[in-house]
């Protein structure tokens, strides 16, 4: 029982306080991947590669991981064993285990690959040092219940009891088995926890919001306690801009542990491994001579050195300059009372993506825009209410405790927010939108050429960002706070990442060149623009964009309207 094992962990916390205290160069973040696939009576196909794909998310987040794969009963009790030894108070924490479990006594028993319940191990035996320990944060995933020959006429998990500080997660119901093969909520939780900066509560919710979803709530994922607040997984870069030519790389850290240095130098390589340029792949290897990549970039710059090319990033430039718009023209104007405010845009030209960073951004391609009008803020609270006030939006999105107003709208999907314009088309007898991908980088870059509207470089106080600000916010901020670009549109980078009309692709080899929005039949992945404030400056480029799918709903996104003249 929990009440039991936490009055002995109380009795031991005297002896066990001293190592606990934490020491300079510790990890302060620790995690315990279990995946157990090939066992023989009952194999659970693809459990071993989720187990390898947490463990790398979990590794790139800077967490000090232990993992085992396919272990009998000594393999699966050293991994706990080393994992207890790293435990340290105050650590942020994560446990996950894929494989089959049973009920017994009253306890949940993991079961290693062989011999089935006569080697099974207690759930207790990862418990007990976490309570031990008292931990900032810690999750206990258990992606366990699956039907399996040992289990006799018990199914499923027993519950836990709340615990401080601990969250443990099933992937459904106690008592509920579990259906067979690799576990969605395995996925849309790799997918939560990979977001930067995304908290491990937010991305509980959005794994229960999923399975709830996709499995038309046959599936419900079950939860000891909410999972307590600041445990980040994918750690937030905040970079310098290490300047060469007019790309911004990422530095490594000043004092990194080991994880975490392993996950900068992915991040250095991947801001250069389409570069031609000898230069980038020195400024690699100065700072990581001994690097992962290393001797591929010893090779690439000796390459390029030897027969010099303009870098990649220099590719936007093209023989025949764009036609460079003109600054719109005419003051904002609403055609309602409460309907967003529209600015227009002005028909021109521009080379639209980046060779930069991302394969999804590429290849740079000129397109022509027609002149159209654009909202000249993000919807707001405000906006959307009176959408439900008047009977057009049926979701009230959850502000989060922080107001409504005029912060924009946010935890709305690619379908909420065509709900909310096809009630503003009725209302006005215009032809609201969404923009497309296109017109929204075309009106973002307002004429320039740039990484970013106002240069090569992030600047202080130009967005609400991760790092863009002296003060971190943390949160959406009411709209226009900060400068406007040339066009005269607000937080066109940073604040609500913002929902277009394009369905997703992984490249523009395919991309209309005409503005009109990229679109196959029965797309469930759509484009979001601009970055949040939960994003590192290195989202908000004119160029950057992401994909989300479609009636997905998160806290950090939102959109604007457009509309053709």
């Amino acid at each position: 029982m929990v009440w039991l094992r936490v009055l002995v962990a109380l009795l031991l916390l005297p002896l066990a306080a001293p190592g606990l205290a934490q020491q300079p160069g510790e990890a302060a973040r620790v995690a315990l991947v279990i995946a157990n696939e090939a066992y023989p009576e009952a194999p659970i196909v693809g459990a071993a590669q989720q187990g390898r794909s947490v463990a790398q998310a979990l590794s790139v987040g800077g967490f000090d991981v232990v993992s085992v794969e396919n272990a009998d009963r000594n393999a699966l009790r050293q991994a706990i064993a080393g994992f207890a030894g790293k435990l340290r108070r105050g650590a942020q924490v994560v446990v996950f285990y894929s494989g089959h479990a049973m009920q017994q006594r009253n306890r949940n028993f993991l079961l290693p690959v062989q011999n089935g319940a006569e080697a099974a191990v207690d759930l207790d035996e990862i418990i007990d040092p976490l309570i031990v320990a008292r931990p900032a944060s810690a999750l206990v995933f258990l992606d366990a219940g699956r039907d399996n020959p040992w289990q006799g006429n018990a199914k499923g998990l027993l519950p836990l009891e709340p615990m401080d500080g601990i969250a443990v997660l099933f992937p459904t119901a106690p008592g509920k088995p579990l259906p067979g093969g690799p576990d969605r909520a395995v996925e849309a939780w790799l997918k939560a926890i990979r977001t930067p900066g995304l908290e491990m509560a937010q991305a509980v919710k959005q794994v229960r919001d999923t399975v709830s979803r996709e499995t038309r709530r046959s599936q419900q994922v079950w939860l000891s306690a909410e999972p307590p607040k600041g445990l980040l997984v994918t750690p937030i870069f905040q970079p310098v801009a290490v300047a060469l030519g007019n790309r911004a790389v990422i530095p490594p850290p000043q004092t990194p542990g080991a994880t975490q240095d392993a996950a900068y130098d992915l991040a250095f390589w991947e801001s250069i491994r389409n570069s031609r340029s000898a230069a980038e792949y020195r400024a690699y290897l100065d700072a990581y001579p001994n690097g992962r990549f290393a001797p591929l970039a010893r090779t690439r710059e000796q390459e390029y050195r030897a027969s010099p090319a303009a870098p990649a990033s220099t590719a936007v430039a093209v023989a025949t300059p764009p036609a460079s718009p003109q600054p719109a023209t005419g003051a904002p104007q609403r055609d309602c009372a409460g309907c967003p405010e529209l600015v227009a845009i002005p028909a021109g030209s521009f080379q639209m993506g980046s060779n930069d960073l991302y394969e999804f951004e590429k290849p740079v391609h000129p397109v022509t825009i027609r002149g159209f009008y654009l909202g000249a803020r993000e919807v707001t609270f405000e906006e959307w209410d009176l959408c439900i006030d008047q009977g057009g939006c049926n979701y009230r999105p959850d502000d989060r405790g922080l107001g409504r107003g005029k912060r924009p709208v946010t935890d709305i999907h690619w379908n909420d927010a065509n709900a909310y314009l096809a009630w503003l088309s009725a209302r006005t007898g215009k032809a609201y939108r969404l923009p497309s991908e296109s017109e929204w980088e075309y009106a973002a870059r307002a004429g320039t050429t740039t990484t970013y509207p106002w240069g090569q470089a992030p600047e202080k106080e130009r967005a609400n960002c991760v790092g863009c600000n002296e003060q971190k916010r943390g949160n959406t901020v009411p709209v226009g706070q900060f400068p406007a670009n040339a066009f005269g549109l607000y937080d066109m980078a940073g604040n609500a990442a913002e929902w277009v009309a394009d369905c997703w692709s992984e490249s523009y080899r395919s991309a209309p060149r005409d503005g009109s929005a990229y679109t196959v039949a029965n797309c469930r992945e759509r484009v979001l623009r601009g970055g949040s404030f939960n994003n590192d400056p290195r989202y908000l480029r004119s160029a950057a964009r992401f994909k989300y799918e479609a009636d997905v709903r998160f806290y950090t996104n939102g959109f604007r309207v457009a509309r053709d003249r």
